[in-house]
């Protein structure tokens, strides 16, 4: 039986999703309103997933209390389910979120069992590694260099990555060297390094198993 951590600072919205999941076979070991109660939850509970909104009010947001728990435990499922399309408006990025995460919008979840779905291919995600065997190096990637993996995979030029980022285009390049040796990624006439990039980065964002380059 699936067994998941609920974060959720809306008490009315967490008693509902509580019921919902333990009435749809998924065992809550601990409804948590807040940043603190989840970690202190984590602490002493066992659970195969943690379903968490990504504004929480006072205290760490939802991006936090995921990064930190897949820290913790590196085959955990992470769904985010928020109100916010666009999680920057809390000062977080997708680019962020623990690879094989599922960010889940409150208004398009049309029921219950489709939620319950989410919750399983994350936990699924999450233990099957990630497509193209990227090393253990790309899990030291920095926020810089995931950053710049996603301005890449965007279609950006040097150039449009550095007036973005408010850089040089010279140190735009120096960090897709970086990134090239970081992730073993060598020259390859027929399949150009920001290809590969690009590719590392969707493997990074647990794109499905699916290239999204591939013709």
């Amino acid at each position: 039986m699936t067994r998941i951590l609920l974060v959720e600072n809306d008490s009315l919205l967490l008693s509902a999703l509580h019921s919902a999941f333990e009435q749809h076979g998924v065992t809550v070991v601990a409804a948590c309103s807040g940043s603190e109660q989840a970690m202190t939850a984590a602490a002493t509970e066992t659970f195969d997933a943690v379903v968490t909104d990504l504004d929480l009010g006072e205290g760490p947001n939802g991006m936090v209390i995921a990064l930190t728990l897949r820290r913790r435990q590196p085959g955990l499922g992470v769904v985010v389910l928020t109100s916010y399309s666009e999680p920057r408006l809390v000062g977080s990025k997708l680019s962020q979120l623990p690879p094989g995460s599922e960010y889940v919008l409150k208004h398009e979840v049309s029921d219950m069992p489709e939620l319950c779905r989410r919750v399983e291919r994350a936990i699924q995600r999450a233990t099957v590694p990630a497509p193209g065997g990227l090393p253990e190096a790309a899990t030291t990637l920095t926020n810089n260099q995931l950053d710049t993996m996603r301005l890449v995979a965007q279609g950006m030029t040097n150039a449009e990555i550095a007036r973005t980022r408010n850089v040089t285009e010279s140190a735009v390049e120096r960090t897709l060297n970086r990134l090239a040796n970081q992730l073993g990624v060598t020259a390859d006439r027929s399949l150009n390094t920001r290809v590969q990039i690009t590719r590392a980065y969707y493997a990074l964002a647990g794109a499905d198993g699916h290239d999204p380059l591939a013709p």
